[in-house]
């Protein structure tokens, strides 16, 4: 399956999904094609751990835990704010593309954004892919469908022992926090302000379930704790890992975006489906006018 895809920049031909909330690809909870299952063995980093006690359950209960997020966010570099037009102009975009290769095929902007970005790798874990994409936000849109806080990198489970519970997807929330492996790394990079990612920006805890159909419980507490938060930096590149809660926000006003995700991780991804297709869509409220 493709990992790239280089097409023109047009408004016009701007990608926009009415807004559910659901969730799409990026944090997602919706369900979506998942990646090949790797040759090697299921790796610590993606252990469900939690799963083990269950299996002599009668019930569907879900032991509760405290789950503490340290939320390890930091702006590492900033690089000169990019023109629209040189946004434009870089054509291509990456899903889980390893990042050798998506050095050799990006755009100029994106090439040097990432060329910064290797420099901060910290060569901790097994694999390096790159995710991207360009978006024209009018004011209102959101970069992906949902706005809720979240982590990246969740074990999910989607197999028969989330079907045992009661759910057709589990993200065990306990082996992320207090597993033994250490969880994925992440490097970001957006161009501009007027849509950026929001990281809690101070240490939370929670009461949750050891496992999450979904992220409407851990927003609902992260919302109602008003927590401290920063807004990525237009030109910055960030560092964050699979503890540090962020969310989407809207766009303030119109205009492109790239924003490019690094993610470090031993976990070997094979697309089974070509999802980079959507990879540049904006979603945008029901009262804007989107018909469909």
């Amino acid at each position: 399956m493709n990992t790239s895809l280089k097409q023109a920049r047009s408004v016009a031909a701007q990608q926009v999904a009415r807004f559910t909330g659901e969730g799409a690809y990026h944090g997602s909870t919706r369900p979506r094609p998942a990646p090949a299952p790797a040759a090697e063995p299921e790796v610590d980093e993606m252990r469900a751990l939690s799963f083990a006690k269950y299996d002599s359950r009668d019930d569907r209960s879900i032991d509760s835990f405290a789950a503490h997020f340290p939320s390890r966010y930091a702006v590492l570099t900033t690089l000169p704010v990019p023109t629209q037009d040189e946004i434009t102009a870089d054509t291509v975009t990456f899903c889980w593309c390893p990042i050798d290769e998506a050095i050799r095929e990006a755009g100029p902007l994106t090439k040097r954004v990432l060329e910064a970005m290797k420099r901060h790798i910290t060569g901790r874990k097994k694999y390096v892919y790159i995710d991207s994409k360009i978006q024209h936000f009018a004011p209102g849109d959101l970069p992906v469908d949902s706005q809720h806080w979240h982590v990246d990198g969740t074990i999910a489970v989607r197999d028969e022992r989330a079907q045992r519970l009661g759910h057709p997807l589990l993200h065990d929330m306990r082996a992320r926090l207090d597993g033994p492996a250490d969880p994925p790394t992440y490097l970001s990079y957006q161009s501009s302000e007027h849509c950026a990612t929001l990281f809690a920006a101070a240490p939370v805890t929670l009461t949750l379930p050891e496992l999450i159909a979904n992220f409407d419980d851990l927003d609902r507490q992260v919302r109602a704790l008003a927590v401290a938060s920063s807004a990525q930096p237009a030109g910055a590149i960030v560092r964050f890992d699979g503890l540090s809660l962020h969310r989407a926000v809207a766009a303030s006003d119109a205009g492109w975006r790239l924003w490019i995700r690094c993610a470090e991780t031993d976990r070997r991804v094979e697309l089974t489906s070509s999802i980079i297709d959507c990879y540049g869509k904006v979603y945008r409220p029901a009262t804007d006018g989107l018909s469909g």
